[in-house]
Formats: C-alpha cells, sequence, structure tokens
C-alpha cells in the first residue's frame, strides 16, 4: 500500500466515522460498523486510530478546524458599527460554508449520551470567545461614544448570539419555516445595531 493509499483510506475513515457520529452518536457508533461502512478492516482502523475515543477526537479535532479563524486582523481600522456587522457576516458564511460540521457538533451536544468531556468545553470556548470580542467591540463604542451610554456590553452581546443562533436554527429548517436567511440577517444587522446608536 503506497503513502497516498494509507493517506486517502485515513480519511475514508474518518468521513466515515464523523458521518456515523454525526447521525447516531459516540455511544450507538461502534468500531465495526466504521469498518463495515468504510469498506475496510477494523484492523485498519485500529492501525490508524488505536481505539474509538482516539478516531472520535481526531474527527472532532477535524470539525473543530474551520472554527478556529482569525478575526483580529480583519476587524483593524473598521469602527464598531463595522466590526459588529462583519462578526455578524462572518459568522453567518462560516455556518453556510461548515453546514455539515456545524450539524455533527450540534447533534452531538444535543444527544442525551456519553461522550468525551472536552467536546462541550470547545464550544463553551468558542462561544465565549466570540460573545467576548463583540461585548469588547460594543463597550468600546459606548466608552467612545458611537453607542449608547446605557448599553451593556455582555446582554447585548449576548443578545446579538442569541439571534445567530435563532438564524442558524432557522438555515436548518429551510425557507417554509420563514424569510431567507440573508434577508433576516440584513434586518438583523441593521436593527440590532441601531438600537446600540446613541
Amino acid at each position: 500500500m503506497s503513502v497516498s493509499d494509507l493517506v486517502d483510506t485515513r480519511e475514508k475513515i474518518l468521513e466515515t466515522a464523523t458521518r456515523l457520529f454525526s447521525a447516531q452518536g459516540y455511544t450507538n457508533t461502534s468500531l465495526s460498523q466504521v469498518a463495515k461502512e468504510a469498506q475496510v478492516s477494523k484492523a485498519l482502523i485500529f492501525w490508524h486510530f488505536e481505539n474509538k475515543e482516539k478516531l472520535f477526537r481526531t474527527a472532532l479535532q477535524k470539525t473543530l478546524e474551520p472554527y478556529f479563524i482569525n478575526m483580529v486582523d480583519e476587524l483593524e481600522g473598521l469602527s464598531e458599527i463595522d466590526q459588529i456587522r462583519l462578526l455578524i457576516d462572518r459568522y453567518y458564511s462560516f455556518v453556510s460554508e461548515n453546514l455539515y460540521s456545524v450539524k455533527f457538533l450540534l447533534n452531538l451536544i444535543l444527544r442525551d449520551e456519553r461522550h468525551p468531556d472536552d467536546l462541550i468545553g470547545h464550544m463553551i470556548e468558542l462561544q465565549r470567545v466570540y460573545r467576548n470580542l463583540l461585548a469588547d467591540i460594543i463597550d468600546h463604542g459606548r466608552q467612545t461614544g458611537v453607542f449608547r451610554d446605557d448599553v451593556n456590553p455582555s446582554l447585548d452581546a449576548g443578545l446579538i448570539m442569541t439571534a445567530l443562533h435563532g438564524l442558524l436554527v432557522q438555515g436548518f429548517m429551510g425557507t417554509e419555516a420563514g424569510e431567507p436567511p440573508d434577508a433576516v440577517l440584513r434586518h438583523l444587522k441593521s436593527a440590532l445595531v441601531d438600537t446600540l446608536r446613541r
């Protein structure tokens, strides 16, 4: 087997495992099932991943990779209002472009079953960083007089995050559930940002 074949086989195992973990959860997915659906031997899975938890963690890491995006450089030089709008746009773009990985993580979090504890920790940390970035921008806008004196940076950042999460759920349900997500996004940016202004 060539190096290229080994890489292809590893990716095939990983893709199959990711799909099964997402659909059935960690507990209900067996290595035998992954082997059967990936059309490889169980021994080959052990050769690449050692055990089920290692396979799951590798699948999770691959799924989380797109979440680690550096926004700081893009925000530099923009007004507070444009920074918030850009963060909202990036969130929407990211979710749209990584729908499978978002569904994978949400399915795992929402299932009432055992999974490696650091899964929830990763998601909480990512949400915390994003929310804190929004809160810092809102606080700076309040201090410089762009936003009202009575804005609450933490609560307003939480409100924006809640609206974005709602947009995410609406995107999963399709346009039958209401207005097209891009129209809601445009309204969200204008309505939420305008409530912060002086």
